[in-house]
């Protein structure tokens, strides 16, 4: 198996993705084709950004002191053949009392890849749901829980006991492949995105309030959240987010 495929049958083949890519997507939406305005994809996509803007602050904020259009968009490209990006931040503040050059705070930066779904043709897919058979389309990402983009010390900090090598993330990593990413940012990224905890424990973002989480669409929408985790291919977690309206 690719190093960049899950072993889940109903995924597709990390073949289809840029060569940019560095690591098959960890987080995959599944959006009720009925919540999209017209059913199309490009409509689906703005309902859910919209939706993860508004309830999770996951929003593109990198570059928001340019004004200027054309460099905003030349400064603010996403990278790793990404077709768009977002984040939440600042989260968790780690303040060293010793050495103020080691403290940093962190985000939850996630990578979207769209167009080579849709150029494949594969972002729909028919699957059985609460019992009824729905269409949905397929939005997937690339998330991970680092050190803040503007810090120096981005995005490793190995001494860090969020984000770096420490307690039960305390594993053997190659600094020539993605290993970091895929054992530690990786599974810690969806921790925030899914539970609002890291590394099992409650947070509090920097304004004092506590981390949201996908959980929160509850209120408004039929959720269903599925995660996996294996251990011979990449990425080790994975998790599949299905959305739709209420009965």
């Amino acid at each position: 198996m690719d190093k960049n495929e899950f072993a889940l049958k109903n995924l597709p083949s990390g073949k289809i993705f840029p060569l940019e890519m560095p690591r098959y997507p960890n987080l995959w939406f599944f959006i009720d084709k009925s919540l999209a305005l017209r059913e199309r994809y490009n409509f689906a996509i703005r309902f859910l950004m919209g939706i993860l803007e508004k309830e999770l602050d996951l929003k593109d904020d990198f570059v928001n002191d340019i004004q200027n259009h054309n460099l905003y968009h030349l400064l603010n490209k996403p990278r790793e053949g990404s077709d768009f990006h977002a984040r939440v931040h600042p989260l968790q503040q780690y303040d060293d009392p010793e050495n103020s050059a080691r403290s940093h705070t962190h985000q939850v930066h996630a990578r979207f890849y769209i167009s080579s779904l849709y150029k494949e043709g594969k972002h729909i897919q028919r699957l059985n749901k609460w019992g009824r058979d729905i269409e949905f389309f397929l939005i997937p990402a690339s998330v991970h829980y680092e050190v803040t983009t503007e810090e120096l010390l981005h995005p490793y900090a190995d001494f860090c006991p969020f984000c770096g090598i420490t307690g039960n993330y305390d594993v053997p990593v190659n600094r020539k492949s993605q290993d970091y990413c895929v054992k530690i940012h990786d599974p810690l990224g969806l921790e925030y995105l899914i539970h609002g905890k890291i590394r099992g424990n409650n947070i509090l973002e920097n304004d004092g309030s506590g981390a949201k989480s996908l959980q929160v669409l509850k209120d408004k929408y039929a959720l269903s959240i599925e995660e996996y985790t294996q251990e011979t291919a990449e990425p080790f977690r994975l998790a599949e987010v299905f959305v739709s309206l209420k009965d």
